[in-house]
Parts: structure tokens; C-alpha cells; sequence
């Protein structure tokens, strides 16, 4: 609007000159005309033609610079539009290039809220992989010791187990000597009882 505006100041300004120039133009010839040493019925009207050529000139070269005008004005007014339509264009890029931005902006901060979150999650694994790493050495050494333990036992399991099959091994040793001494007893009391019936008999005999 500012450009119009300008560019109708510059027509009008145009105008006023050549009107004027027109206007002093003319009072010249007119004072020339009637200048008395150089007065003349021949050069009044070659002046009077003059005149009339050059004021034909003047309104066609008036139009013509109307019509430059004119043309600079619609192409002023055409550039106008043109860039009052990129300017909107440019703005609505920007608006959404803040829109993308804002967005992006907000992704970033759930993407970085979410990796601290992993990063709690895996130091707090850690922490429980350390746990149960040392738990599992414990149950480890544990185990070790217990199996130490256990192979312990079963060498003691089969030391009483020997022991036990040597012992049983002399109980039967001794059953079998106490069957024989039970045996040579019997016989001796046996010989003891025949021997006391064999001595009452020679004693029966010689007090007969």
C-alpha cells in the first residue's frame, strides 16, 4: 500500500512539471511572438506550429509516461502480491517448522525420561545381578564345603561300614568259639558226671 501510494506522489509529481514546463514553454513563445523587433505573421506561425507539435509531443510523452507508470505500478502491485504470498508461505513453514520443533522438543524429553528410567532399571539390575552373584558364590562355597563335608561322612560311613563288618565278622568268630566252648563243656561236665558215677560204683564195690 506504501508502494502505490509512493508510486501515485511520483505520477502526479511528473505531471505538475511537465504541465509547468508546458506553461513557461508557451509564455516564452508567446513573449518571443510578441517581441516587436521580431514580430513576424512567418514566425508566429512557425512558433504557433511549434508550439502545437511540442504540446503533442508533451501529451504523448505524457501518456506514454503514464502508461511506464501504470506499468511499473501493476508490476508493483503484482510483486507486492507475489511477496505477500511468499511471506505467508514462509511464515506458515515456520510455523510449522516450530510445530515439527515443539514436537521433536517434546520426544526428546520423553526419549531422555525413558532412558533415565532404563538407567535406574539397569543399575538396579546390576545391583540385584551383584546380589545374587554373591548369593550364588555363598550357596557355591557352601555347596563345596558341604560336599567336603559329605565325602567326609561317606569315607567315615565307610570306615563304621568295615567296622562294622569286622565286628560282625568277630561276633560270628565268637559265636563259633563259644558254640565250641558251650560244646567242650557239655562233654567235660558229661566226663565229670561219668567219672562220679564210675567212682560211687568202685567205692559201692569195695565196701562190698
Amino acid at each position: 500500500m506504501a508502494r502505490s501510494s509512493l508510486a501515485q506522489n511520483t505520477c502526479n509529481w511528473i505531471t505538475a512539471l511537465l504541465t509547468l514546463w508546458s506553461m513557461v514553454s508557451l509564455i516564452v513563445i508567446v513573449v518571443w511572438a510578441t517581441w516587436p523587433p521580431l514580430a513576424s505573421l512567418t514566425q508566429c506561425r512557425a512558433a504557433h506550429q511549434a508550439l502545437i507539435e511540442k504540446m503533442e509531443g508533451v501529451k504523448v510523452i505524457k501518456e506514454k509516461e503514464q502508461d511506464v507508470l501504470k506499468s511499473a505500478l501493476q508490476l508493483s502491485f503484482e510483486n507486492q502480491t507475489r511477496l505477500q504470498e511468499e511471506l505467508e508461505s514462509i511464515l506458515e513453514s515456520q510455523r510449522e517448522t516450530n510445530a515439527t520443533l515443539t514436537e521433536s522438543l517434546q520426544l526428546q524429553m520423553i526419549l531422555k525420561e525413558n532412558v533415565t528410567a532404563l538407567e535406574n532399571e539397569r543399575l538396579i539390575h546390576h545391583s540385584e545381578h551383584e546380589r545374587l552373584f554373591s548369593e550364588l558364590a555363598q550357596q557355591e562355597a557352601l555347596i563345596e564345603n558341604l560336599w567336603v563335608n559329605l565325602t567326609s561322612e561317606a569315607h567315615h560311613l565307610d570306615s563304621c561300614a568295615a567296622l562294622r563288618d569286622a565286628a560282625d565278622s568277630q561276633q560270628v568268630a565268637a559265636e563259633s568259639q563259644r558254640k565250641a566252648c558251650e560244646t567242650k563243656t557239655n562233654y567235660l561236665v558229661k566226663q565229670v558226671e561219668n567219672c562220679k558215677v564210675n567212682g560211687r560204683g568202685t567205692e559201692d564195690f569195695q565196701n562190698n
